[in-house]
This record gives structure tokens, sequence and C-alpha cells, in this order.
């Protein structure tokens, strides 16, 4: 193996992910229970972005101190709803794809994944600097 390996065969199997129109909540419930930090949001099974821990943190903090809000508690909305809470320029790779172009783009993006589509723009993973970490140190054992 070496950073020419394609990023199918480094990606972590299973991938957690939310539909457009579910629930705040639901994507916030999936970081929590499993300790991530970034959901992917697809729509028929198309990846359009990405809701991270902080961007809901934000969100979260400005809807408490909206003396107008119309809309209630945000977690109970739908993602649809406050479609700026979605990351849309978002990097991506394809499976085939090297470790070392993934490697590229976060550095020099200096960013800590990107999302992995297959030619449809349909949702397949996210690779995350630990996934490569993990992998080059596998190189070296």
């Amino acid at each position: 193996m070496t950073i020419l390996d394609k990023i199918s065969n480094i990606l972590p199997v299973g991938v957690f992910s939310v539909e457009f129109d579910d629930l705040i909540k639901k994507a916030d419930d999936i970081m929590k229970k499993e300790k991530i930090k970034r959901v992917p949001v697809v729509e028929n099974g198309k990846f359009i972005g990405v809701i991270t821990e902080r961007t809901l943190m934000e969100y979260s903090l400005r809807r408490i101190y909206d003396s107008g809000d119309e809309f209630g508690e945000i977690g109970y909305n739908k993602i649809s709803d406050f479609q700026n809470i979605l990351a849309r320029d978002v990097f991506f790779v394809y499976p085939e794809d090297s470790v070392n172009k993934a490697m590229e783009i976060m550095t020099k993006k200096h960013i800590d994944y990107v999302v992995v589509v297959d030619w449809e723009k349909n949702l397949v993973g996210i690779l995350t600097a630990i996934d490569v970490l993990m992998y080059l140190k596998s190189q070296f054992d």
C-alpha cells in the first residue's frame, strides 16, 4: 500500500447521513451518539451539503438571543427550513482518487475532511484527516 492507493481502500465503512427534510435534531442526535463532528445531508440520495457540530452550536446560540423567533426550538425544525446551516462549499473526491489527492486537498485548503461521492454525486462517505493518519500509521507498523 502507498499514498497512491485508492480512497476506496481506506474509506471507513458506513456513513451516517440525514435527508434534507429531516429534523435538525436528527443530525444533532447522530453527532452526539456517534461522537462525530459532521453529518452529510442528502436529497434523493445525492449529496448536497454538510451540517457541522460548530454550525449547529452557532445557530442554536443565535436563536436563543433572537427575540423574534417564530420557528420555535431550532432542533425541531427541518433542515430545509434553515438551509444556511448547510456547508455547501465542501471539497469532494471520488473513491478511485488516490489517498495522496485527498491529502493534498486537505493540506492546501486547511481542512480536516473531504466528502467522497460517486460520479452521480451519490454520497459514498467522508474521509477525515484522522482516517488518513491511521492509514499512514498502518504503513509503518
